[in-house]
């Protein structure tokens, strides 16, 4: 993914985001995009992965629970 001319670079990666999960593309891979986007910054890249999240197919989606579990492991690892 990269930013067009004229447009911001979070734009840009939004709509290609939204874009992708719409094609069937995994989560997984939408996400590795989004962190290995240069030009964005963590604060940008973490608004993006939510808004990929939000997006995912249904399919992907866990039980309410078992993603609260998830995010706090993610969050403890970062203290």
């Amino acid at each position: 993914m990269s930013a067009t001319q004229g447009r911001s670079a979070l734009a840009s990666y939004r709509d290609a985001v939204a874009e992708r999960i719409r094609a069937g593309e995994s989560f997984g891979e939408v996400e590795d995009s989004i962190d290995t986007a240069a030009e964005l910054r963590v604060q940008e890249k973490a608004a993006l992965w939510l808004f990929a999240f939000s997006l995912r197919n249904p399919a992907e989606q866990h039980d309410p629970a078992e993603q609260q579990l998830d995010a706090r492991a993610h969050l403890a690892s970062l203290q």
